[in-house]
C-alpha cells in the first residue's frame, strides 16, 4: 500500500475530491457500519470528520489505488492528512477524530498490539453482515448531514 501522503492526487484513476478534513469511508449497506457512522455524527457536532460510502465510484477508485478490494470490503478506511488508516489502525484513527472522552480511547487503544487488534477487527468484519444485517438501500446522508458527506464527482 503506498504510504506517501496524498499519493492518490497523482493517480488519474482517482477523481479529485475534497480532502481537507478527515474522511471515513464505510460500507453504506452494512447496518453495523452505518450505525457506527451515525454514532460518530451524533458525537461530533462540530463536524471535524466527513464520511463517504464505498458504493461511490470515487471511493472505489481510492481503494483500488491502495490495493484494496472495494467489492470484498474487508476494511473501512480513515483518510487523514492524505494517509489511509485501515483495520485496527482505522478504528483508532476514527476514535482520535472525536471529541473527548472518545478521543482518549484512540490513544489508549494503542496498548493493544496491531496483530491482536487486526485479528479482532477481522473477526468482527467477517461476521458483521450475519450479526447485524444489511440495509435495503445504501445509507445516504439526510439533508442536514450533506455537508458532512463527500459525494464523488
Amino acid at each position: 500500500m503506498p504510504t506517501t501522503a496524498y499519493s492518490y492526487r497523482d493517480d488519474t484513476a482517482v477523481p479529485a475530491f475534497a480532502d481537507e478534513r478527515p474522511i471515513v469511508i464505510f460500507d453504506g449497506e452494512c447496518v453495523l457500519c452505518s450505525g457506527g457512522v451515525q454514532w460518530m455524527l451524533d458525537r461530533d457536532p462540530a463536524g471535524a470528520t466527513r464520511f463517504a460510502v464505498i458504493q461511490d465510484p470515487w471511493a472505489r477508485a481510492l481503494y483500488r489505488h491502495y490495493g484494496l478490494d472495494a467489492d470484498a470490503f474487508d476494511t473501512f478506511m480513515v483518510l487523514k492528512d492524505g494517509l489511509p488508516y485501515t483495520r485496527w489502525a482505522g478504528v483508532l484513527a476514527a476514535a482520535r477524530l472525536l471529541p473527548q472522552p472518545w478521543r482518549a480511547l484512540g490513544f489508549v487503544g494503542r496498548l493493544v498490539p496491531d496483530f491482536l487488534g487486526d485479528r479482532i477487527y477481522d473477526w468482527v468484519q467477517r461476521n458483521r453482515l450475519r450479526w447485524f444485517g444489511t440495509r435495503e438501500t445504501c445509507r445516504r446522508p439526510k439533508p442536514e448531514e450533506m455537508p458532512r458527506f463527500v459525494i464523488g464527482p
